[in-house]
């Protein structure tokens, strides 16, 4: 029985992986609630993407990083451009919103190349800072169509985005490529996830289910900061994980949100 345990155990650690980086469709015949999810998505998911990338450069074999990223980045191409239509078709009327999204297409164009090249920690680096400079354009082309709590599902995305990007930044130094600030930035985002934490669990849609989940996030986000301030070298594999488990907690919590959004 305990064989039996450790086996269905092991094969939930690589099933459970290999979702974390799946790309769900464009919500065909979608509300305003979904496809704003969905953009919410585009952001987050541009750093498992990231991630993955840097996972295959260290040699890492673990959650198929390659075969993630090959299957992820032409769903998520498809996604994209879906994305960018429904809001500027949305939004024609706000030149600002249309420009951001094209601004962001341009960017993803040429991200997509590096992704699927092999990988190096130039690319990583530019990644890191083309992803940096798109994340923000996403949400000003979709931000105008926001009312009625959408705020909030943008927020979540912030609280997967947090031990995401502290895990990029840690493997890329143990790739050895070399981050300016690294400890700066690593401060601000961990001020920034308790920040983002404390004003969801005073929003008026949490229920027993989300604080709970809130709570579960708040914990696992102790390793990061034990992993920020302690002297150890942590396994690659174990910090892509934390991540992604993560990244599967805050979908829980937003799909709560969205469902009472759309009552």
């Amino acid at each position: 029985m305990r064989i039996l345990h450790l086996v269905l155990f092991g094969f939930l650690l690589i099933t459970g992986g290999l979702r974390a980086l799946q790309i769900d469709p464009f919500p065909k015949n979608g509300t305003l609630t979904d496809v704003f999810n969905t953009n919410c998505l585009q952001m987050t998911q541009s750093q498992q993407m990231l991630k993955a990338y840097i996972m295959k450069g260290l040699g890492s074999t673990f959650d198929d990083p390659e075969g993630s990223l090959k299957r992820a980045i032409p769903a998520y191409d498809r996604r994209f451009t879906k994305v960018r239509e429904y809001f500027q078709k949305r939004l024609k009327d706000r030149p600002e919103a249309v420009e951001a999204f094209n601004q962001a297409q341009a960017i993803w164009d040429e991200s997509k190349k590096i992704l699927q090249a092999p990988p190096t920690q130039s690319g990583a680096l530019k990644l890191k800072e083309n992803f940096s400079r798109m994340i923000p354009l996403l949400l000003r082309g979709s931000k105008p169509a926001a009312d009625g709590g959408l705020e909030l599902l943008s927020l979540t995305g912030k609280l997967c985005r947090g031990p995401m990007k502290i895990s990029i930044d840690y493997l890329l130094k143990l790739w050895g490529a070399e981050i300016p600030d690294y400890e700066a930035d690593v401060r601000t985002i961990i001020d920034n996830f308790h920040e983002n934490l404390k004003e969801l669990e005073r929003n008026k849609l949490n229920n027993d289910r989300t604080r709970k989940l809130l709570e579960q996030a708040r914990k696992g986000f102790i390793f990061f900061e034990m992993m920020y301030n302690s002297k150890t070298r942590y396994i690659p594999n174990l910090l892509s994980r934390k991540a992604d488990d993560n990244f599967k907690i805050i979908r829980m919590i937003k799909a709560e949100y969205k469902k009472q959004l759309q009552q």
